[in-house]
C-alpha cells in the first residue's frame, strides 16, 4: 500500500503537469447529467458481465449462485481500490467458502481471467496497430508488456499443468526450503489449483469466456469515451491498455494517479491541452471507480450482518 501510494503519487504529479486548475473546474462544470449518468451505467454493466464471465470459468469447477458470485466481485474490487491486488485473494476465499471447494482452486480461475484480460489487451492493441500507424512509444511499451503478460501466464498454467521438469524442479524446491508441515500444506494446495484452469480444457469455454471479456472491457472502453467527450475510440482504447499495464503495478486508493497518467498519455495521441484528460479521468474516477467502493462496501456490511446473525441462531 505504502509503494502504491508513493507511485500514485508520482503518476498524479506527472499528470498535473501544466495544469490550470481554472480550466480543468471549467470542463467539469460543462458536463451533463445524462453522460456522466451512462457512465455509471457502463461501470455496472462491467459488472454484471464481469460475474456472468466469472461464473462460466467457475462451471467446470463447481455452481455458485450468480448473485454471491456478483457480490464477491464488488467486495474484491472495491478491496482492490483500497489495498491493492487483495481483492482477489478476498473474492477467491468467500467463494471457496460458500461452495466448499478449495480457494487456490478459485484463485487459479481467477489467474485465467488475468490471462483473457490481456489477451483482449493484444486484440485491441492490434487495433490500434492497424488503425494509427504512429502510435506513441508508450502505448506500443504497454501493448508488448500484455504480450509478454499473456505468454508467460500461459507458459506458467502449462508448467503447471503439464508434468516437466519445471514442475518437478518446483517440488523438489518446496521440499527442501520450506518446513514439512508448510510444503505438505503448499503442494496440497498447488495440486487443488490445478482444478481452476479446467475452463482451458474446453475449446467451447475458451470461446465464450473471450466473447465475455470482449463485452466485459468494451464497457469500460465506452465509459472512457464519455468521459472525454472529445476523444474518439482509438484514443478511449489507447486510455484503456495504459490503465491496464498501470494498474499491475501497486496503486493508490481509488486508483489515483495511475487512472490520471492514462488519461493524460493517451488522449494525448489527437488532444493537445492537458485539461481535458484530467477532468475526465476525475469524472471516470468519480462515476465508476467511488460507486465499486461504495457498492462493495455495502454488500460486504450485508454479508458481515448475515454472518453474525448466522452465529448468533447456531449459538441459540
Amino acid at each position: 500500500t505504502l509503494l502504491g501510494l508513493c507511485i500514485g503519487v508520482a503518476f498524479l504529479l506527472l499528470s498535473l503537469r501544466n495544469i490550470d486548475v481554472h480550466a480543468v473546474l471549467e470542463n467539469l462544470y460543462t458536463i451533463k447529467p445524462f453522460p456522466a449518468v451512462m457512465v455509471v451505467v457502463a461501470g455496472l454493466l462491467f459488472m454484471l458481465i464481469k460475474s456472468l464471465r466469472w461464473s462460466v470459468i467457475l462451471n467446470p469447477v463447481t455452481h455458485v449462485d450468480f448473485s454471491a458470485l456478483h457480490s464477491a466481485v464488488y467486495i474484491g474490487t472495491a478491496a482492490n481500490l483500497i489495498i491493492v491486488h487483495s481483492g482477489e485473494v478476498l473474492r477467491s476465499a468467500l467463494i471457496g467458502r460458500n461452495s466448499r471447494i478449495a480457494a487456490s482452486a478459485v484463485l487459479a480461475s481467477v489467474g485465467v481471467e488475468r490471462i483473457f484480460d490481456f489477451m483482449v489487451v493484444i486484440v485491441l492493441f492490434g487495433v490500434l496497430l492497424i488503425t494509427n500507424e504512429k502510435l506513441p512509444d508508450y502505448v506500443a511499451a504497454a501493448g508488448f508488456v500484455a504480450i509478454f503478460m499473456v505468454v508467460a501466464g500461459l507458459i506458467a498454467i502449462v508448467s503447471l499443468l503439464v508434468p516437466s521438469k519445471t514442475r518437478r524442479s518446483i517440488r523438489l524446491m518446496v521440499i527442501r526450503y520450506f518446513p514439512e508441515k508448510l510444503s505438505v500444506m503448499i503442494r496440497s494446495q498447488l495440486k487443488r489449483s490445478l482444478v481452476g484452469f479446467s475452463t482451458l480444457g474446453s475449446p467451447s469455454l475458451v470461446i465464450k469466456v473471450f466473447f465475455l471479456s470482449i463485452l466485459q472491457w468494451s464497457c469500460i472502453i465506452f465509459a472512457i469515451w464519455l468521459c472525454a467527450y472529445s476523444a474518439t475510440v482509438t484514443m478511449a482504447i489507447a486510455v484503456w491498455i495504459l490503465m491496464v499495464i498501470g494498474l499491475t503495478l501497486p496503486s493508490s486508493p481509488a486508483q489515483l494517479g495511475t487512472t490520471q497518467l492514462a488519461f493524460t498519455l493517451g488522449l494525448s495521441i489527437a488532444i493537445n491541452e492537458v485539461q481535458i484528460p484530467f477532468a475526465a479521468s476525475v469524472v471516470y474516477t468519480c462515476c465508476v471507480n467511488i460507486p465499486y467502493m461504495i457498492i462493495g462496501a455495502f454488500y460486504w456490511l450485508r454479508l458481515s450482518k448475515f454472518r453474525r446473525e448466522t452465529q448468533k441462531t447456531e449459538s441459540n
